[in-house]
């Protein structure tokens, strides 16, 4: 198999959330060729692929087959499911986020040599809504696996992925008393309230809690629903949703302090009332299962230089420009600490393609991320084994 033109073939399959079902099935029949041990999908419809090895510690390679929506057409100058290569870069929705990286690991598995840890290649649905909880159904449920090492290909332009923060879905419910418009007076207006709560939070996120690597949290209202939505009448229920990104460590009760001090000032300044709540959503795979969750996704940080080192080592002889890197968004290893597993990651592309019209990654890249996959495998399994050994 070409490493492009197996980019080109996944680029062409649509695969958003809740419908990766096409794609699901040619990624396995592509890892059938590549020479896995065996490959399955499971009950949520994430591709399993065993591979195994000495048995001496267990490793993940994960990515995500899912994509987000291609936006408006007009932006895009080549079809966005083409796969069109232009000037030597492949372009499409999903290239970088992350279709370029699963076709260089299904590449890389071809002639990597058996390892002495065993692997396992997962490739997940639904992370670009409720990152990890996909993966954790394929460790926990699927596999009955605890991994030493989760390898994501999320786009790094090549350096070595090494941690992030984490996410937080936070609903603000503001409450008010409904009135004629004309006579705003006789009631409390749950958009006002709402206009407050959305500038509080941004006053505030200037003062969230920072990491020397992984920067400072963030905060920043991202949707608003009112009721009832009639011209002449002040709302009395409004519904603002909030993105906050939570640095490794800080759970459930510090982001919902954040959101209490905000609803404090709403109480106070608007006399409407307000709740804050991590929201929890339930969405349905390609197969029809349940996945749920509350919406708060860990952050993670790598700080261990007895592998780091050597894979830096490792990697710099192939691609000089290997550095450290640090994703400035959420992946599927939100679930390396509920493991106590290390997290790391290496892809093609640059992270600030994703999600964006004319999404593309270079071939250069594409086809060197091949020979690093394989190498990086090879560092990590010799790591472990001399651990276990």
């Amino acid at each position: 198999m070409d490493v492009v033109e197996l980019l080109k073939e996944l680029v062409r399959i649509k695969s958003l959330p809740g419908g990766e079902g096409d794609l699901a099935n040619a990624v396995k029949e592509f890892l059938g060729h590549a020479g896995v041990d065996k490959v399955f999908i499971d009950s949520v419809g994430n591709v399993i692929a065993p591979v195994r090895g000495g048995g001496l510690g267990i490793i993940v390679v994960e990515g995500h087959l899912d994509t987000v929506d291609v936006g408006d057409l007009r932006q895009w100058v080549v079809d966005p499911f083409s796969g069109a290569l232009i000037d030597g870069r492949v372009y499409g929705r999903g290239a970088v986020d992350m279709k370029g990286s699963i076709a260089s690991q299904i590449k890389a598995l071809e002639d990597l040599k058996t390892l002495e840890s065993d692997l396992y290649v997962v490739y997940t649905v639904h992370e670009e809504i409720i990152e990890g909880v996909a993966l954790r159904h394929a460790l926990r449920d699927s596999l009955r696996v605890r991994p030493d090492v989760v390898v994501t290909g999320e786009a790094t332009s090549l350096e070595l992925g090494l941690g992030h923060r984490g996410r937080a879905v936070v609903d603000l419910e503001i409450s008010g008393v409904s009135a004629h418009a004309s006579m705003p007076g006789e009631g409390i207006n749950a958009l006002e309230g709402a206009a407050l709560a959305i500038l509080k939070v941004a006053e505030a996120s200037g003062n969230l809690p920072a990491h020397e690597l992984l920067g400072s949290e963030s905060a920043t209202a991202t949707l608003i629903d009112c009721q009832p939505k009639i011209q002449p009448q002040i709302p009395d229920k409004c519904l603002v949703t909030a993105d906050h990104r939570v640095l490794p460590g800080r759970g459930e009760a510090d982001v919902l302090r954040f959101y209490e001090d905000v609803c404090n000032q709403v109480k106070n300044l608007k006399n409407a009332g307000c709740r804050p709540s991590l929201r929890e959503e339930e969405v349905r795979s390609w197969r029809d299962y349940p996945l749920r969750t509350k919406e708060l996704f860990p952050g993670w940080i790598n700080e261990d230089e007895g592998l780091i080192k050597p894979l830096m080592r490792t990697l710099k002889k192939m691609y000089d420009g290997v550095s450290r890197h640090y994703w400035r968004f959420s992946t599927d290893l939100v679930v390396v600490s509920e493991f106590n597993a290390a997290g790391l990651g290496l892809g093609p592309g640059e992270e600030t393609l994703a999600h964006k019209p004319n999404e593309y990654v270079e071939v250069a890249e594409l086809r060197k991320a091949v020979d690093m996959y394989r190498a990086m495998l090879r560092e990590i399994s010799n790591h472990l084994s001399s651990k276990i050994k």
